[in-house]
């Protein structure tokens, strides 16, 4: 039950691409599967021997109708995780605290539906006028470039950060709103995300970014990976459970198997996806770099963003951390016709190359 929806991708996928003819899948069955993840918790918390043996057949199934599904059937499925978070969260402090934390919430969600496109449009046009090309979307970035245009590495970095900022405007604002319908619920639900902004490495910025999607990798696929293999060799431990998160788990069981329910249960649904795998093996390295940089990095007590002489790295870091995240996504939000090497010289391109 558990892989169900992984197995309906992959044997769906392969029948429509032998005969032609795409499975429909019913919204019900919908539902549950764009809860899979969460059910993967559940597992989790049951093997930890975190759920009461007597737990009612409705509590179990309350956990694919949550105040989430309400506002968005599809989005950010892994907000409330499984039963053990859900259930220690339920009115763990003041309700009326707890409300106006979600309303807090929703006026940023409000802010961001309001003015996300706009800041965006805005940004645009004003790095028009200053004589700097940015495209509308890293797609576009990519004709031209396929096309033989010329596409400057200022213009590649421009626009796959301003990209990304649009992104968190468009995820952020249907993120705030569920998580704040939770807490005006009652639930002490965490933020999707916590100030991405801020992040001065990639390990910070995995922990801040997705929060609980990042939680659902980290709890089913680095802590089995890390505390079972490699024990003895610290830098192979963090290397094969960061990638078995980050990259592969992030891959297979989290965006091919959602791509394929945006798309359609069809092969070339399967296939587009699986060719974003660029994109998840320099994420898991790009991590690992993080997890090892910080592992040898002399100790101190100072904390990021602390006013005193070396803000100034706090702030150079944080650009390129965002830069190298945003930048490869070129591998994500790629066109049909663009091959991997193309994609690669674009990738090149906005390194200076």
């Amino acid at each position: 039950v558990v892989q169900s929806a992984l197995i309906t991708v992959l044997v769906g996928a392969v029948l429509e691409g032998i005969y032609a003819e795409p499975w429909k899948l019913t919204l019900g069955v919908l539902l549950f599967f764009w809860h899979w993840e969460r059910l993967f918790m559940y597992h989790i918390d049951y093997q930890d021997g975190h759920i009461p043996n007597n737990i009612s057949f409705l509590t179990y199934l309350s956990i694919f109708l949550t105040p989430g599904q309400i506002s968005n059937w599809n989005w950010g499925v892994t907000i409330g995780q499984g039963y053990a978070y859900t259930f220690n969260n339920f009115l763990c402090e003041d309700k009326n605290k707890l409300v106006k934390s979600g309303l807090q919430l929703w006026a940023i969600a409000l802010g961001y539906f309001l003015l996300g496109d706009w800041i965006h449009t805005q940004l645009i046009e004003f790095l028009d006028r200053q004589g700097l090309f940015v495209y509308w979307r890293i797609e576009h970035m990519s004709e031209d470039f396929l096309a033989g245009e010329s596409v400057s590495t200022l213009t590649v970095l421009l626009t796959t950060l301003i990209a990304l900022m649009k992104w968190t405007f468009s995820w952020g604002g249907v993120m705030h709103f569920k998580v704040g319908l939770w807490r005006v619920c009652g639930y002490k639900i965490d933020p999707y995300f916590n100030y991405p902004w801020l992040s001065t490495n990639l390990v910070a910025l995995w922990s801040r970014f997705t929060f609980h999607y990042r939680e659902f990798l980290v709890r089913a696929f680095y802590y089995p990976v890390f505390f079972r293999f490699f024990k003895g060799h610290t830098h192979l431990r963090i290397f094969c459970a960061t990638m078995s998160a980050a990259c592969f788990g992030n891959l297979v069981w989290g965006h091919m198997t959602e791509a394929v329910f945006y798309y359609g249960v069809e092969l070339n649904s399967l296939t587009e996806s699986m060719k974003q795998w660029p994109y998840f093996v320099l994420l898991g390295l790009g991590i690992t770099a993080s997890e090892f940089w910080l592992l040898h990095k002399k100790k101190t007590s100072r904390k990021p963003w602390t006013p005193d002489k070396d803000i100034g790295w706090d702030f150079l870091s944080a650009y390129v951390t965002l830069q190298y995240f945003a930048m490869i996504h070129i591998f994500v939000y790629t066109i049909p016709e663009a091959t991997l090497a193309d994609n690669f010289r674009l990738f090149l391109t906005g390194l200076g190359y």
